[in-house]
């Protein structure tokens, strides 16, 4: 046998005894075996290949990812390897680099259903939810039977709402990985979705059955349960959660949010704080500006920065003035809608339009999201001793000509209404309603009924008004979408506002027009009978079992009795 020939002896057997020690788990065997079947040839992008597989089994992530480059690298073709830098560098965090190596592995091997789903997570993960269900769909589309790749195009097109869509692949996920944890939480995750809260639960537990440490389907679990009605067990499961995984931020926030329900607003608003990483707020705002945490303002001058929606963004506005009146100046960036309302309401701060990409801001030396404003100034129920709405201030011209306006509509009590969200998903139809269950209000004597439900609602309105033989007033010159200024003006002329937990509500509320509120608690009452922001707002919820047909036909009970 010649030198050669037992050099290839040598490296298949060592090349054999690596895999097995790897596939057996025994890994420090495993990496001497590669090691000295590298010796022998350390340009073999298989051996490369294989040795960073035992190293990131054992968590040297930074040597396994040089094993995968030097692979592919020295083999473009090597599809595994790209593949396996991208998981590699999805998990640090470096999503468009695994995305990069994902595509790279699937230039040379686009049918590898694997393949797809990984570059699919590493596009979800970047925000691009589209680009990612396609991914995942094509995922499927090349193997029927991927239990991960079905499991994730359930939670994609759950996200999309396409809840009927969402549960069917979840189950057929369930049927081929029965005993796979995440596959039994996710099938509860798309129920939870369904407002199916008891059913969930159930496969929450299933899920702890499997792996009693499985962080998310506590912090799931605890979710189900307090919308079952069981604050405190609910308490107990997020504190488990966090136990377990002491950053885990969707349980912070939940856990947050339980204590602000309860009325415990220093708790509640530290858990709060985790709305943008648990992924409930959108992404943050980076500015290259220290954070304010509550420290002295004076000297200071401060960015405040919109958040969420609108209809938050004008809650916490509350806030500002005690914002104002602390530091040395403050800026308020807001959705360009408001700047018109809030430059009027805060003359005391440059108010401007968001720039959510901005990350220099040279006339600031803090920042806080809008929302953090009540971790300072709302850290108990008595912070709020005082508050009677009406701190935003309507266009003292435009209010005239509207005056004048609805004035022309004739005598009666003049009821602005709004009955939905303009974002209408089957788990947030719960909480609003539709037009054509308004007949009992619409039946009462004396109103004269004005549209502020913005977005398309032209067809409902129509139905509605021929149906219960009503006129909804509206103008064709205020665009109740994108003129708040125009629509606060008109508001400021009614008599009373009806509305679900909308912008339309908390508009008029912070103008200090009398609003009645339709739908379920919600944690801006702080564990109170009413919401300390707006303590003239009266709140009409379902009482046991009652749905919102109920609700309306009390409301029309009640409107019909005046005063308001």
């Amino acid at each position: 046998m010649s030198p050669d020939d037992a050099s290839r002896d040598d490296l298949s057997s060592l090349t054999a005894s690596a895999a097995r020690h790897h596939a057996q788990g025994r890994l420090a065997e495993a990496v001497t075996a590669y090691t000295d079947a590298l010796r022998l040839n350390r340009r073999n992008p298989a051996l490369l290949y294989g040795f960073g597989l035992v190293l990131r089994d054992l968590g040297q992530m930074d040597g396994a990812a040089t094993c995968f480059e030097a692979a592919f690298a020295i083999d473009p073709r090597f599809a595994d390897a790209a593949d396996s830098l991208g998981t590699l560098r999805a998990g640090q965090g470096r999503f468009e680099a695994a995305e990069a190596c994902h595509r790279a592995a699937l230039a040379h091997s686009a049918d590898r259903a694997t393949f797809w789903n990984n570059l699919a997570n590493a596009l979800s993960r970047q925000g691009r939810a589209a680009a990612a269900l396609a991914a995942w769909q094509r995922a499927v589309l090349l193997d029927p039977a991927l239990p991960e790749g079905l499991s994730n195009l359930g939670g994609g097109v759950r996200d999309a709402e396409r809840l009927d869509e969402a549960e069917r692949a979840h189950r057929r996920a369930l049927r081929l990985m029965p005993g796979e944890p995440q596959a039994n939480n996710n099938f509860g995750h798309a129920l939870q979705a369904r407002l199916r809260p008891a059913e969930a639960a159930r496969w929450f537990r299933r899920a702890l059955a499997l792996d009693p440490g499985y962080a998310a389907a506590l912090c799931n679990l605890g979710l189900a349960v307090q919308r079952l009605g069981d604050g405190g067990l609910a308490d107990r499961l997020y504190g488990r959660a966090l136990r377990v995984c002491p950053d885990l931020p969707l349980a912070r926030f939940n856990r947050g949010l339980l204590r602000l329900e309860r009325g415990e607003p220093a708790e509640g608003w530290a858990g709060y704080g985790w709305r943008f990483a648990s992924g409930q707020a959108g992404g943050a705002r980076q500015p290259r500006l220290l954070a304010w945490r509550g420290e002295d303002l004076v000297g200071k001058r401060l960015l405040i920065w919109g958040e969420q929606g609108v209809g938050d963004t004008i809650l916490f506005s509350s806030l500002c003035a005690e914002a104002i009146a602390h530091a040395r100046s403050v800026v308020i960036e807001t959705d360009r809608r408001l700047v018109p309302l809030f430059a009027r309401s805060f003359p005391g701060a440059l108010v401007r339009p968001q720039s959510p990409d901005a990350v220099t801001v040279p006339d600031c030396d803090l920042h806080t999201p809008i929302g953090s404003l009540a971790r300072v100034f709302r850290r108990d129920l008595s912070a709020f001793a005082g508050s009677a709405g009406g701190w935003l201030v309507p266009d003292p011209a435009r209010v005239a000509v509207w005056r004048e306006r609805v004035a022309a509509l004739g005598p009666g009590l003049r009821v602005g209404i709004g009955w939905r969200s303009a974002l209408m998903t089957e788990s947030r139809r719960a909480a609003y309603s539709r037009l054509d269950q308004w007949g009992a209000l619409f039946a009462v004597p004396g109103v004269v009924f004005v549209n502020l439900q913005y977005g398309a609602c032209e067809a409902e309105r129509v139905a509605a008004e021929d149906r219960f033989g009503v006129t909804i007033h509206r103008w064709d010159d205020l665009d109740l979408t994108d003129d708040f200024d125009g629509t606060a003006s008109l508001m400021a002329t009614l008599d009373l506002v009806i509305a679900p937990a909308t912008a339309v509500g908390e508009l008029a509320a912070a103008l200090g027009v009398p609003v009645w509120r339709f739908g379920g608690r919600d944690w801006t009452q702080l564990g109170t009978a009413v919401r300390p922001w707006f303590p003239a707002q009266r709140l009409f919820r379902p009482r046991g079992g009652e749905d919102v047909q109920g609700v309306l036909n009390r409301m029309a009970a009640q409107l019909s009795r005046r005063p308001i």
